[in-house]
């Protein structure tokens, strides 16, 4: 027969025992939930990095593409090609959407560099000749040359744009007829050309 002291020490010692168990099982079962957590957290991460690296691979694509686009156009139109780059880097200088004046330069001269018309207006942007040679000393013999022309104007019409305090309508007018109005549709065809339809006007 145990005596009673050892018999409460084996049970004290059992319950210290079965507490230190339960600790650490507690602290396992802790360690095991944290783990899992970090598990979670893990696979969240690389789930988004996976998902930005599909969208970095579309753009990648996508831009492979244009550029592939953009390579044929050049090589089928190489003149186009030259104004259209022209345009964006002249309108991004003035201030002005490119496709309002690709607009322009369509119904001015349906993209023909060396149009001249009968009032002396040169070029893409037909740049009236006599009445701005003196106000912005041109040079007549670059009239017909793609930035030089495409400069002019736009300088023309950044200032009938400032002179109509930003109404582009109005300087689209006077862009075209100066202070008479003579062609009262002039307007109205930039702003029905396929080009205007992308212009953000603002």
């Amino acid at each position: 027969m145990i005596p009673p002291l050892k018999k409460h020490g084996i049970l004290l010692f059992f319950m210290v025992l079965s507490g230190i168990s339960l600790i650490y099982v507690i602290g396992l079962s802790a360690r095991q939930v944290e783990n899992q957590k970090t598990i979670l957290s893990m696979q969240t991460t690389v789930d988004k990095l996976n998902y930005q690296l599909n969208v970095h691979r579309e753009a990648i694509a996508k831009t492979d593409f244009y550029r592939f686009q953009e390579n044929i156009y050049r090589l089928q139109k190489p003149g186009f090609a030259k104004i259209t780059n022209s345009v964006f880097k002249q309108s991004r200088k003035h201030g002005f959407d490119p496709y309002l004046v690709m607009a322009i330069i369509f119904v001015e001269s349906s993209f023909n560099r060396h149009a001249v018309s009968k009032a002396g207006a040169y070029g893409l942007m037909q740049v009236n000749y006599p009445v701005w040679k003196s106000e912005l000393n041109i040079d007549r013999k670059k009239l017909t040359e793609i930035d030089y022309n495409i400069e002019l104007g736009l300088t023309i019409l950044k200032g009938y744009l400032q002179e109509t305090k930003g109404n582009m309508i109005k300087a689209l007018i006077l862009y075209n007829n100066g202070y008479k109005y003579t062609n009262t549709h002039y307007h109205e065809k930039v702003i029905a050309s396929n080009f205007y339809q992308y212009a953000d006007i603002g």
